[in-house]
């Protein structure tokens, strides 16, 4: 779910998402995707750091050791949930109780990935807490926040448009095709969602801050592990409560989405998101077998 706005969260946050999500839609083939996946992380971290040579092949192992744990412990989780989905679908069972508990399971997962992979994270950040390592990061992150505000500081129409444009494409590589009420449920769904970018901007902004703030206090890994899981996966308790309201209010529109999306779908559709499916489940079983 990969994997868009890369930070020093990339270490923790968005390689989670990027497993879960982007390779089931930016990649015709998982497996290919996948064993590029450690040199991105790699690459996208030091964007961050000013790594030398030794400090660059460190950081190699431990994201090297990183994808092996998520290989071994993860992806046959992932391989067995994506044939459960498949198998609902095939019982035509996708209203808004089956929806909600497939997509709580998907939360569980990513929960263990989060969980799984900050201790990795911490062996990482722990040897750079030197003022010169945070004021570089903060300076990176800044630059990528700039960036990112000067995106979606565009024309409303023209972000509206890109949007619709981005559901179409990801529906499209699963439904294979839209009939005009599907593109109708897409268009309300992204005019009402617009501003979500900038809202998440916002948290991910305050969370970045907070995360910086923390690191200045020099946490040992112990203490640096506790903190990235509760800011990943409970960060709106550090930064700001109000987060957890508009997450859930997004989680219910984009479930509801999918329910009414499904509802109309035809036969062939279903088929197609079922052989898509259970192709990534195949592929994450396989990616997962070679590693033992």
């Amino acid at each position: 779910m990969v994997m868009k706005k890369i930070s020093i969260r990339y270490i923790y946050y968005y390689t989670i998402i990027l497993i879960l999500l982007t390779i089931l839609s930016a990649c015709s083939s998982t497996r290919f995707f996948y064993s590029f996946l450690d040199e991105f992380i790699q690459n996208e971290v030091e964007y961050f750091f000013n790594l030398n040579e030794e400090e660059s092949a460190l950081l190699n192992q431990q994201v090297s050791n990183m994808i092996s744990w998520h290989r071994k412990h993860m992806l046959l989780k992932y391989s067995d949930y994506l044939n459960n989905v498949s198998d609902i679908l095939e019982l035509d069972q996708y209203k808004n109780a089956e929806i909600e508990n497939t997509l709580a399971t998907g939360r569980s997962l990513i929960e263990q990935t989060v969980i799984g992979f900050t201790p990795y994270a911490s062996k990482f950040l722990v040897q750079h807490q030197t003022t010169d390592a945070i004021n570089f990061m903060e300076k990176q992150m800044e630059k990528r926040q700039q960036k990112r505000q000067t995106e979606l500081s565009e024309p409303k129409d023209k972000l509206y448009q890109e949007r619709l444009n981005r559901l179409k494409t990801n529906f499209k590589r699963f439904l294979e095709s839209l009939n005009s009420e599907q593109v109708i449920l897409l268009e309300v769904y992204a005019l009402k969602t617009l501003d979500d970018a900038k809202i998440r901007l916002d948290n991910r902004t305050m969370r970045q801050k907070a995360f910086i703030t923390f690191m200045k206090t020099q946490p040992n890994e112990v203490k640096l592990t506790t903190y990235l899981n509760q800011l990943i996966l409970n960060g709106h308790e550090i930064t700001n409560p109000s987060y957890k309201s508009f997450s859930e209010t997004w989680q219910n529109r984009f479930r509801q989405l999918l329910v009414d999306m499904l509802a109309i779908s035809s036969n062939s559709q279903r088929k197609a998101i079922i052989l898509k499916l259970r192709s990534y489940a195949n592929d994450f079983k396989e990616i997962s077998e070679s590693e033992r």
